[in-house]
């Protein structure tokens, strides 16, 4: 398995520490770009068989800092290959530090600068160490399931834990605030949402973190406010409390990439400019979202896919109100609509912020290898068969097909403790 080959690997490099953080789905969405006074489903995931995740480790060196990242293969056979594709000199200094949110290894600095601003205690630990930092994620890049947010929870909490100031209070400067999950998914958020520009909501962050089958509350939270000026979210986790420990769901990364910065950034402009279409449609998406907690705690998987066929309409309807051509995005609608046809689908949607990303299906939890496969043949069909894909979608452009050709599909399972040691 994977996860195991990943983390033997890590610990024969004799780490002081090892970091595992998940990736995530929204089952109801996009609330996430405007928070406000809803409650938004989602859950924290791992790969059942590719782990979806993100690893870093922390260990003490003699010279200078350094971080390190990783990359993972399969050779013909399937058989899992960890390469080292890139190492840097870790920069320190706040200036420098600033000069790189425009660079590649933006998220990484942004988590720096972060803690600087909240810990100044944590801060010159860090500064006083010297450290090798690698990271690898497993996680499609841009693929609306987490993945920027999982890197910069895995290091944020990674450090933390490494200078042992995770729930430490004592000692801490007057201004400085403890570090714990729900900080660090609200760093998280601010790293990427002011630092880096990347308009973003508390969702990804607060589930990553945390871990579980949640609903969240973001009641006070519109207008992004500094950690402290504004409450922090209310999670609220169900798969415990209703016995829940997996979820009948296939995952497909479409292959095609996406901003989800740039979505985001639409559709929270028209909220907060109250648009009245937007405001309609986001009120019609809480009440879906509230209802859907009876079917979970029922595990009504067919009445949950009702739910989530509602929540594709609003959410196509909603994309192209905000000028988006093709709604949720060509390749997601194609996915969801091959998936769609056979009966014991429930339903499929996106996860994610739309114009690319992935999409999951809800399916009979007693024929998932059969609907998987059922999946991945019929987009092999769409994809080599010109006429086949023109018949069932008239409207889209053939071209589509060239970054459908790098789907990938994913059991998964619940990831019940969020970003932790391990």
């Amino acid at each position: 398995m994977s996860f195991e080959y990943i983390k033997n690997y890590f610990k024969k490099l004799n780490p002081d520490i090892l970091i595992h953080s998940p990736s995530r789905i929204n089952l109801i969405n996009p609330l996430d770009a405007v928070e406000a006074d809803f409650w938004m489903p989602a859950v924290a995931i791992d790969g059942k068989n590719y782990p979806l995740s993100v690893f870093v480790y922390i260990k003490e060196i003699s010279n200078t800092n350094k971080i390190k990242f990783f990359q993972l293969n399969y050779d013909k056979k399937g058989n899992p290959n960890i390469k080292l594709r890139e190492e840097k000199k870790l920069v320190k200094n706040i200036n420098e530090i600033k000069n790189q949110f425009e660079g590649e290894y933006k998220l990484i600095y942004a988590s720096l600068y972060r803690l600087y601003l909240i810990n100044s205690s944590l801060w010159k630990k860090i500064k006083k160490s010297n450290i090798e930092i690698g990271i690898l994620s497993t996680i499609p890049r841009q693929s609306g399931l987490g993945g920027s947010s999982s890197i910069i929870l895995a290091l944020l909490f990674g450090l933390a834990e490494y200078f042992g100031f995770i729930n430490k209070t004592s000692n801490l400067n007057s201004a400085d605030l403890p570090i714990n999950k729900d900080i660090i998914a609200e760093i998280c958020t601010k790293a990427e949402d002011e630092d880096l520009k990347i308009t973003a909501g508390y969702s990804d962050r607060y589930v990553i973190a945390r871990g579980g089958l949640s609903f969240c509350s973001y009641q006070g939270k519109l207008y992004h406010k500094e950690i402290t000026q504004e409450p922090l979210a209310v999670y609220d986790r169900i798969d415990e409390l209703y016995d829940i420990n997996e979820l009948p769901i296939i995952v497909c990364f479409s292959g095609s990439t996406h901003e989800s910065g740039n979505v985001h950034k639409r559709l929270r402009e028209l909220y907060l400019n109250k648009n009245p279409e937007i405001l309609k449609k986001y009120k019609e998406l809480a009440e879906i979202a509230w209802k859907s907690r009876f079917s979970l705690m029922r595990k009504n998987w067919e009445q949950l896919g009702i739910y989530f066929k509602k929540n594709t309409i609003i959410m196509n309807e909603i994309m192209q109100i905000a000028e988006f051509k093709y709604g949720i995005g060509l390749a997601n609608n194609i996915l969801i609509k091959l998936i769609e046809e056979h009966d014991d689908v429930y339903a499929a949607k996106l996860t994610g912020a739309g114009g690319g990303g992935s999409v999951f299906a809800l399916v009979n939890p007693k024929k998932i290898i059969n609907l998987l496969n059922y999946w991945k043949n019929s987009l092999k069909k769409l994809i080599k068969n010109p006429a086949f894909f023109k018949e069932k979608f008239p409207d889209f452009p053939l071209e589509i097909r060239d970054k459908l050709k790098k789907a990938q599909f994913f059991q998964i399972r619940i990831n019940k403790t969020g970003v932790k040691r391990i």
